[in-house]
């Protein structure tokens, strides 16, 4: 009988408080990424993404959902973005299949699920907390929902987003094998913001 070998959470799936601000493993979805081709592939691409998802690629860095919500596109550079999406990754019609079929010529998608982990950070002191780890202006009048940055966590490399504003709510998509230490940082940032 062969069995099917499931991945383990990178972190503890249980989250962690400090006060009203807790740190947790967000759930796990699909990610992919995707390439422009050179020369005429990005503006097609743009108005294929927008044919069939409703939505714009960003071109400076924030993230959009789609029109029906299913799927968050964040930008990554001029002509890379990371589609996401909390359906089964791999599932036939799942992301990367659709996006295979809407603009598979027009960029290189590559599949990012199992080598990516988002940690959500949310609560009062959750801009505190973050502030503490990365080298980036999380003022809420220069960062706000649907912002993101490309950037360092301490020493790790992380893509910062905020989704949410009440309460204020980042989520760190950072490399599976950092996310231990990511949780780590994060948490210890945590109990030093409440001192």
């Amino acid at each position: 009988m062969v069995e099917s070998l499931l991945a383990l959470p990178p972190v503890s799936a249980d989250p962690v408080r400090a006060g009203d601000t807790v740190l947790a493993l967000a759930p796990m979805g699909e990610a992919v990424s995707l390439g422009a081709f050179a020369g005429a592939g990005r503006a097609a691409l743009l108005a294929r993404v927008r044919e069939t998802f409703g939505v714009d690629l960003p071109e400076q860095p924030r993230a959009v959902a789609s029109a029906d919500g299913q799927v968050t596109f964040v930008w990554c550079g001029p002509t890379q973005w990371l589609a996401l999406s909390l359906g089964e990754s791999g599932a036939e019609g799942g992301l990367l299949a659709r996006l295979r079929a809407a603009c598979g010529d027009l960029c290189a998608l590559t599949s990012q699920s199992d080598s990516r982990t988002t940690l959500r950070l949310s609560g009062p002191q959750a801009r505190e907390v973050a502030g503490r780890l990365v080298p980036v202006d999380l003022h809420d009048a220069v960062f706000e929902p649907g912002h993101v940055a490309l950037t360092l966590a301490g020493h790790i490399p992380v893509l910062i987003r905020q989704v949410a504003r009440n309460p204020v709510t980042y989520e760190f998509l950072v490399f599976r094998s950092f996310a231990e230490s990511l949780f780590h940082d994060l948490h210890v940032a945590m109990n030093g913001a409440l001192s």
